[in-house]
């Protein structure tokens, strides 16, 4: 440790647990049981192997040592024996409160023996105890004793022995020891069978701080992920790392397996009786009496939770049960407060587990690395995939061999695999199977929304059934599109190929264009077939037959798409007469049908989509007129969507009033398109939509429902009637021809204007909007969205606008000389978006308020906006409120935290000078940034913001101190106070902070910090970079694992007591550290180093030798490790190197201090070859950050650690002649030259040692 304060420090449950040493640690109070009690204990013990610590040769003193300290936190088991004076010692009660700290931490067992005192004397601090705390009121101060009390209330609490129970002492000591071997065995069980398992540690942590071990309530926590997952795998490692804090337990596996085979009861008393013990009945025991751990596993339906556990009444305080399941909603209706969705393994977890199983070891070796990467990328980080595919890989031992089973798995996936897979799929219903084997086969990433109307089409209920899959871990949806994982898709191809696997067209879905080849080339299609998903240009011309789709009855969707070019002839030929399509047909897109019409006695009743771009259509049935005109669709009832675009020679269009379902009509591309008549019937959505695109001689619209949308780019109006639904007016600006305004009328790039030209032209222009305003308005009753983004010559908003009883959104982005918004003379309910980003306005008015149902407000750039309206306070329903770069705002009213806001940016609004005080507390704000604002302070009343999480106060120059109370800021996780120049001090209460997680004061004026900083117990990441006055560092907290110092001139001391095994330390140009700072930094490398060889370290700090425990060590050029060396791997221990080196100037004067970026090679010969490995990232760039390139003024060592587990030598390196450690530099600065160079180099590898004495794993150097 760099240094260890004498104040117990609270660390956050995730922290990992020291090195054990020592099974059970004895706290005692020597007077009273020494010689009787404890000695007959510890002999005990001692007969059953158990290793105990007992301090009997430790000298006391006024203070707990750090050796007894290091002790507690080695040690399994803590057995505290409560007399009559433990309390008379602050020794025992200094112990005690480390072992309850460590138990809270670690999961430690405390065992409370209450010997010759009742429970309830130490819980309440009576009698002795009392006596006791009445002589400490004298020396110590309140909050000490708070402390000792608390913790001899929350020992007292635990379940324990009494010894005027458990008569005689000799049988009291003999069950003692029982309970303690039963725990032992359960901790040792479980780092025998998890601990070093792969990525375990991680979710073990996660988990447990989801359960919050410390509270006494009932928790269910669910775990959710696809099969082969490894959820059973980390519900098993929890249960066994955590059931010692429980006084009963149980575990059930395959939950629906076990409910299918035997019931619901057969479960139920199983774990009952488990729980309760064989004679729970007699003794009349109940679970509400009994604090238990129960883990369901595998549940494959919500209505078994139910039945199985019932409510939360029927368990006792503390207890915890954990669900996993496929199903997300088995796991909400069990009312999991806390979710935990298990994910993917990383790409360095998925190599060591397959190279585990494929190699016996932590890496492939080096001829399979690009197999083993085509194995990784196939299973996509599923443990199960991956260890199936490393265990049958395992005997194949050529690359021959290696690459024909893989090419067999692109074709068959591994039927373990598969079956595990499968069972999501058992579980559905058959509408659910089809819409998964709809996606699985057609639809894996594209858009969630086109797929859910296209499967609607099919007749499915496609957003139901998809919710379904997505709570089944079947897909996801990403950006809009949907997600499924290769082994899900390829499981789901399976199902379909075994519906007949010699004869595709026997199966329900065609997607692979050989298969729809062979299948249409020899015509043999059955009813069998559903679906035929065929890309046209993938296969060679195909010639089918007149009959081709008269046997496939039940063909519901039908699509021959063309995603390239549109003008080339089809390569399905079609003959002269295609007789016949089914007709259950629901789903038609054949791109450029080859064919002037469609079979005769083709019956469309169930068609809802029609899409025929750039086909050969004439007439759509036999016996119509060529498309000089659309037929009357009457046939086509359930129609909801028709596209017929880019028909040159179509004149007019007369719309059925029969189509009553038609929702689009996509017309465009119709070049000779002059009149369209839709009647009122139809197109009755809201989100009804005309397509005429490019229909540049249309001289006649009528429509007879307004509800709809229009889009009408590059074409002609001559007459128009009732069209206006939304108007968006802007500028001419290009747009792509395709783009889709639902709800819009775009009179974008008119061509011709033969009426009331002036009239539109001003509305383009906006010059005089309000003069138009009377004539123009009430015509747009129904206007629900416009826009006036960038109308430069727009100055105000007449007040008829906010008469428009449907407007929702109103956009004026853009508008310069925009600056006079007007009063709102009434209420206004149905404007629900404002956008004036970018306008000249400079306040807002107070009539603000009666924009009753606005929920988002933009003033982003508003650069002369000035003030803003308390009147703000009274939008209720205001959700969003963006002020970015508002650069003349100088204060803000107090009104807005009454707000449902969660965010607050007021980045660059520089005049920004005073915060409102809060008034009341405000619960929904989480993000507030004043990055780059003029505030000099934060009131006190920053506490009401009871659910912040965030607070940057980037760049506040003016900024020179934070208020106390900022640490009642329970949810806080972010403190950003980087650049605040004129910041000297932060808060000495800092450490009351329990939830702070990241904090920077990177380029403050902090001169000193404050030591109760050591007492933030979940801080992780602290950034000290540029701090140019700080001088001292106190203790840091146990919990931090990131430490940034870059340039930090003054500092001469500092300490850290971090206990997390991932630890990066960054103290760079820090000249003045002295050299006791610079050695314990050394010595706590060394320690973490060699301690674990897996975890990611890196350190960095002034000094100008690489240490000497480095045995391979050079000075000005690259390091190697030779064969005859005594060091020389040997075996299959060594798991990896630590590498370090010295950076330093060059004294030349005519070279710059600015550091080049630098890489390192590992290069080693063997097979005649030399083998490199190369451009690792822990040094590159290292001088180029934190927003600058940094000077260097002191040389400084580097270390880090390189995994073999990560790299491709395995095996090679142990025929190697010699390994040599090198670095190569790339000139930062191509026209100066860098006077900075490696002037030394060290390498030390890194063996696992074997099992020691303890059964634990360690390692040596």
């Amino acid at each position: 440790m760099l240094g260890l304060s004498s104040c117990a420090f609270a660390a956050d449950d995730m922290s990992p647990p020291p090195t054990r040493k020592h099974d059970v640690f004895l706290s005692f109070r020597g007077e009273d049981t020494r010689d009787n009690f404890i000695s007959h204990l510890y002999a005990e013990l001692g007969r059953k192997k158990i290793e105990t610590f007992m301090d009997h040769k430790l000298a006391r003193g006024q203070e707990i040592s750090p050796a007894l300290y290091k002790a507690i936190e080695e040690s399994m088991i803590y057995v505290v024996i409560l007399s009559k004076n433990y309390a008379s010692s602050t020794w025992c009660l200094d112990e005690l409160a480390k072992i309850l700290e460590c138990k809270d931490r670690y999961g430690r067992d405390v065992i409370p023996i209450f010997y010759e005192v009742d429970s309830s004397d130490v819980r309440n601090q009576r009698q002795s105890y009392a006596e006791a705390f009445v002589k400490h009121q004298r020396r110590f101060k309140d909050h000490q004793l708070d402390a000792w009390k608390a913790a001899l209330t929350q020992v007292a609490g635990l379940s324990g022995w009494d010894s005027k129970v458990t008569r005689p002492e000799n049988r009291l000591i003999e069950e003692i020891v029982k309970d303690i071997s039963r725990k032992l065995n359960l901790n040792h069980s479980f780092l025998n069978d998890y601990q070093g398992m792969i990525g375990i540690e991680k979710h073990i942590e996660q988990i447990q701080s989801l359960l919050h071990l410390e509270s006494e309530d009932f928790r269910v926590v669910g775990i959710w992920g696809m099969g082969g997952i490894g959820k059973t795998t980390i519900a098993r490692a929890i249960y066994h790392k955590l059931a010692t804090n429980f006084s009963s337990r149980s575990i059930i596996l395959n939950v629906g397996q076990e409910v299918e085979r035997a019931g619901v009861y057969h479960v139920k008393n199983k774990y009952i009786s488990e729980l309760l013990g064989e004679d729970s009945t007699s003794s009349g025991l109940s679970l509400k009496s009994t604090k238990a751990l129960l883990v369901l596993d595998d549940v494959s339906h919500s209505n078994q939770v139910k039945d199985l556990i019932g409510t939360c009444s029927n368990f006792g305080e503390g207890t915890r049960i954990i669900v996993t399941s496929r199903d997300m909603q088995v796991l909400k209706n069990a009312e999991a407060s806390e979710i935990y969705e298990v994910k993917e393994m990383s790409f360095k977890d998925s190599l060591q587990l397959f190279s585990l199983n494929a190699f016996k070891q932590n890496y492939p070796v080096e001829p399979y690395v690009d197999l083993s990467k085509k194995v990784l990328n196939y299973a996509k980080g599923v443990p199960l995939a991956l260890e199936v595919l490393g265990s049958l890989l395992y005997s194949r031992r050529t690359e021959e061999a290696w690459e024909s089973q893989l090419k067999k798995l692109e074709k068959l996936p591994n039927d373990n695999i598969f079956k595990m897979l499968k069972l999501s799929y058992e579980g559905l219903d058959e509408e659910e199977k089809d819409i998964f084997l709809d996606i699985a086969c057609f639809y894996r990433g594209y858009s969630e929304n086109v797929v859910a109307l296209t499967l609607d089409s099919c007749g499915f209920s496609a957003l139901i059934g998809m919710e379904v899959l997505k709570d089944r871990g079947l897909i996801s949806v990403l950006e809009g599109r949907i997600v499924m994982h290769n082994l899900i898709q390829e499981m789901g191809h399976e199902i379909v190929r075994q519906q007949c696997i010699e004869d595709p067209g026997k199966r329900s879905r065609l997607w692979k264009h050989e298969e729809i080849y062979k299948v249409l080339k020899n015509n043999k299609g059955t009813d069998a077939i559903r679906c035929m998903f065929l890309n046209v240009c993938k296969i060679e011309k195909v010639q089918l037959h007149a009959e081709t789709f008269k046997m496939m009855d039940n063909l519901r969707m039908i699509v021959f798409y063309n995603p390239y070019d549109f003008t080339k002839d089809s390569n399905v030929i079609l003959p002269t007469c295609l007789e016949s399509l089914p007709d259950d047909l629901k789903f038609l897109r054949w791109d450029g049908f080859p064919q002037k019409s469609f079979p005769l006695d083709f019956s469309p009743k169930n068609l809802v989509k029609l899409d025929m771009p750039h086909s050969h259509l004439t007439q759509l049935w036999q016996g119509d007129k060529a498309l000089i005109q659309i037929p009357d669709l009457a046939q086509c009832p359930n129609i909801e969507e028709v596209i017929l675009s880019h028909c040159k020679k179509l004149g007019q269009v007369y719309s059925s009033s029969f189509l009553c379902k038609l929702k689009c009509l996509w017309l465009n591309g119709c070049i000779s398109l002059r009149s369209l008549h839709i009647p009122s019937n139809i197109l009755l959505t809201t989100s009804g939509l005309i397509v005429l695109h490019g229909c540049r001689d249309l001289e006649m619209f009528s429509v007879g429902n307004a509800k709809m949308g229009v889009q009408l780019h590059g074409h002609t109006v001559s007459r128009h009637r009732n069209i206006f639904t939304a108007l968006k007016l802007r500028e001419k600006r290009s747009r792509s021809p395709y783009e889709k305004f639902s709800n819009s009328f775009d009179l974008l790039d008119c061509l011709k204007l033969n009426t009331e030209p002036k009239h539109y032209m001003q509305l383009l222009k906006l010059e005089v909007l309000r003069k138009e305003s009377p004539s123009l308005f009430p015509s747009l009753n129904e206007l629900c969205w416009l826009d006036l983004s960038y109308c430069q010559f727009l100055l105000s908003l007449p007040t008829e606008i906010f008469k428009l009883k449907f407007l929702k959104r109103l956009y004026l982005r853009g508008c310069f000389n925009f600056e006079d918004f007007g009063e709102i003379k009434e209420t206004v309910e149905s404007l629900m978006l404002l956008v004036l980003d970018e306008t000249a306005i400079k306040e807002l008015p107070s009539s603000l308020h009666h924009l009753v149902g606005l929920e988002e407000l933009s003033l982003r750039y508003c650069r002369k906006l000035e003030m803003i309206p308390s009147s703000i306070g009274s939008l209720g329903k205001l959700s969003k409120l963006d002020l970015i770069g508002c650069e003349s705002l100088e204060t803000f009213p107090s009104s807005i935290f009454k707000l449902k806001l969660t965010k607050l940016d007021l980045h660059c609004c520089l005049m920004l000078k005073t915060f409102p005080e809060i008034l009341e507390p405000a619960e929904t704000f989480v993000h507030i940034n004043l990055t780059k604002t003029a505030i000099k302070e934060l009131p006190s009343s920053m506490e009401y913001l009871v659910r912040l999480q965030t607070l940057c106060l980037n760049m506040c120059t003016n900024l020179v101190s934070l208020p106390n109370s900022i640490v009642n800021l329970n949810y806080l996780s972010e403190l950003d106070c980087s650049g605040c120049h004129s910041l000297t001090e932060i808060p000495n209460n800092i450490g009351s902070f329990s939830s702070l997680r990241e904090l920077s004061l990177q380029e403050s004026s902090i001169v000193n910090l404050p030591e109760s900083i050591a007492h933030l117990s979940s801080l992780k990441s602290l950034d000290l970079s540029d701090c140019k006055n700080l001088a001292c560092m106190p203790p840091l907290p146990p919990s931090l694992n990131q430490l940034f110092g870059y340039d930090c001139p003054t500092l001469g001391r500092m300490m850290t007591n971090s206990k997390k095994d991932t630890f990066k330390f960054h103290f760079f140009n820090s000249q003045e550290l002295d050299e006791t700072a610079c050695s314990n930094i050394g010595a706590e490398s060394w320690l973490r180093i060699t301690e674990d060889a897996y975890r990611p370290l890196f350190f960095c700090f002034p000094g100008s030798a690489v240490p000497g425990w480095f045995p391979y060590r050079c000075t000005g050029r690259p390091v190697t490790m030779k064969r005859d060396s005594q060091d020389w791997p040997s075996n299959n221990r060594l798991v990896g190197f630590a590498l370090s080196v010295v950076l330093g100037r060059v004294d030349i004067d005519d070279t710059i201090p600015i550091c080049s970026s630098f890489t390192y090679t590992l290069t080693y010969e063997s097979d005649g070859r030399t083998h490199i490995v190369h451009n690792f990232n822990e040094i590159n760039y290292y001088f180029h950050t934190k927003g600058r390139s940094r000077s260097v003024v002191q040389n400084h060592i580097f270390m880090w650690k390189y995994h073999l587990n990560l790299s491709s030598i395995g095996n090679r390196l142990l025929d190697a002649h010699n390994f040599t450690f090198g670095c190569s530099k790339l000139e930062y600065l191509s026209s100066s030259k860098s006077s900075v160079i490696v002037k030394e180099y060290g390498i030390c590898p890194l063996y696992r040692k074997e099992k020691d004495e303890n059964g634990g794993n360690s390692l040596r150097h």
